[in-house]
């Protein structure tokens, strides 16, 4: 494998957020009236990536509170970020290692202010050569590969040359559709799909040093 460039998912595979995204989405809920549990909240919603608007369709709740539960989740979860966000179990170390020996990036469904949140705390963007984010895909969420081929230009690398690192069946699928190579390192919430689906599992992610 010619590998000139790696990017990487952020949630779930280099940082710690997961619980605290879920945190902040379950209270923003409950503060509206409506119960979801976090069982339920990661096989129906973060797994397969579902908008607010999805969410509040499937609990059957009043469209016109979208825009305060947003808020509410937003604030609630930007002040986690900035506070309680960790690097997962070696990913500073292989993020900057990879930076060392190839180009690197990130591209990450979250919006900038989340990840802007994240910076603060972590210098997250100190750590890497591009950091694409919600903002900059016009909503165009993976599987669609849009946000990778970004992150590929943003490098300088062509997509065949690119392995995309996550944790979920839609990083699997993007990196298929953007012509990358997909590289698994699953976690507690990963389907079994995405197994199936991807080139390359890993179980750690030090185990990504190999493809350099």
């Amino acid at each position: 494998m010619n590998t000139r460039a790696v990017l990487f998912d952020l949630d779930g595979t280099l940082v710690d957020t997961i619980d605290l995204y879920t945190e902040a989405y379950i209270t923003a809920l409950q503060l509206q009236g409506s119960i979801m549990d976090e069982a339920r909240f990661i096989a129906d919603v973060y797994t397969n990536g579902l908008s607010l608007r999805d969410v509040m369709a499937l609990l059957s709740m009043d469209p016109a509170h979208e825009p305060r539960i947003r808020e509410t989740r937003d604030t609630l979860y930007i002040e986690l970020l900035s506070t309680r966000t960790e690097w997962l179990p070696h990913a500073e170390e292989i993020l900057e290692a990879v930076g060392r020996q190839r180009l690197s990036g990130i591209m990450t469904g979250s919006h900038r202010s989340y990840t802007d949140a994240i910076h603060t705390r972590l210098r997250l963007y100190d750590k890497t050569a591009t950091v694409v984010t919600e903002d900059d895909i016009e909503s165009r969420m993976k599987p669609d590969p849009y946000g990778l081929l970004l992150a590929a230009k943003n490098v300088g690398a062509p997509p065949e040359e690119c392995v995309y690192v996550g944790d979920q069946l839609f990083d699997v699928q993007a990196a298929r559709a953007a012509g990358m190579h997909a590289c698994l390192v699953p976690n507690a919430t990963t389907p079994a799909r995405a197994h199936e689906e991807a080139d390359i599992v890993f179980d750690d992610l030090r185990s990504v040093l190999t493809l350099l």
